[in-house]
């Protein structure tokens, strides 16, 4: 599969997009790309899969090149350009270690130590456990576990990429609501069954990039991010009255808590496609939990996910930095 033109920012190709340097023994840089922007701020999730590439990067001389699990704190808004990301190694033990990333932004440093006390922002913080998943030993049990209300079966992916498939057809990034302008939505390709999903609020999904690039295991803290949008499935038409609000609100969903469990790593040259299902279970006073199960084309769960995200007006997304995004 062809790459489309690099030029298009839309399209930056996510490898290009979460490319880390590093600077020092515990220092790595990242350049927070325009093509993942929600509005004005980097999605959480891009952010996200930015830190677990910089600590793959950072364990992989230790054999240790997998996330495990990944707990973010996103304590105020990133925006596109330069960030540091500082590593500090919590724990180095031989089945895994643990480390905590902070990103910064704003006031950095050509040099050491790259940061400017008390002006540079720290934006995120993480923790991430890292392996080797490949490797693990132990003992394996089936749960019967499955997911309510299940999918379609899987597509004809041959189909699926001319969306004809007669279960799956391309998701038009919520035609006539107000953010499916989103430079980020840009970034996959989203596919949705025909027959419409089980519950209001509930999504499943075929997702693939559209650069045509493969998902790599860095890449799962953005799928985990990629669709917050509980909400529109709530969304007014255009004139209908009496809605839980006015068709031409305007929200932005910032994401304030992530965790990432990772079940399986991805091959390192990537996987074409990935099946999702997205549900909140309570979407109350302006805030909402959001459960993410990522599956393999084989059906094999590949990552969980668990959010806490906020609703608030797109204004806040834009306002003049200051203090907190909430």
């Amino acid at each position: 599969m062809a790459f489309l033109k690099e030029s298009n920012p839309i399209l930056m190709p996510f490898s290009k997009a979460v490319k880390i340097e590093k600077l020092d023994s515990q220092t790595y840089r990242a350049n927070l790309s325009e093509s993942y922007l929600i509005g004005l701020v980097p999605n959480g999730g891009y952010v996200g899969s930015c830190l677990l590439r910089a600590a793959m990067d950072h364990l992989a001389p230790r054999g240790q090149p997998h996330p495990m699990t990944a707990h973010f704190e996103y304590f105020t808004r990133t925006e596109a350009g330069p960030a540091i990301i500082v590593i500090e190694d919590v724990k180095s033990g031989r089945q895994f270690s643990t480390l905590h990333l902070t990103l910064y932004q704003s006031a950095l440093l050509p040099h050491a130590p790259w940061i400017s006390p008390g002006a540079s922002r720290r934006e995120v913080a993480a923790y991430i456990t890292m392996n080797n998943l490949p490797a693990e030993t132990g003992l394996s049990l089936p749960t019967g576990w499955a997911l309510p209300h299940p999918p379609p079966a899987t597509p004809d992916f041959a189909a699926l990429r001319a969306d004809s498939d007669p279960s799956w057809t391309a998701f038009r990034h919520m035609a006539g609501s107000p953010i499916a302008h989103l430079v980020c939505l840009k970034n996959l390709q989203y596919f949705v069954p025909r027959r419409g999903h089980p519950q209001l609020g509930v999504f499943d999904l075929w997702i693939r990039m559209a650069s045509g690039e493969g998902f790599t295991t860095e890449a799962l803290g953005f799928v985990a991010d990629c669709l917050p949008y509980p909400v529109e499935a709530y969304r007014p038409a255009a004139g209908e009255e009496g809605g839980p609000f006015a068709h031409g609100d305007v929200f932005w969903y910032p994401t304030v808590v992530m965790n990432v469990e990772v079940k399986r790593a991805l091959p390192e040259a990537g996987v074409e496609w990935l099946r999702m299902r997205i549900q909140p279970k309570v979407i109350q006073g302006g805030r909402f939990d959001l459960e993410v199960v990522i599956f393999d084309e084989a059906g094999r769960v590949v990552a969980l996910s668990q959010h806490v995200n906020l609703i608030v007006g797109l204004e806040r997304n834009t306002a003049k930095r200051g203090g907190s995004h909430i």
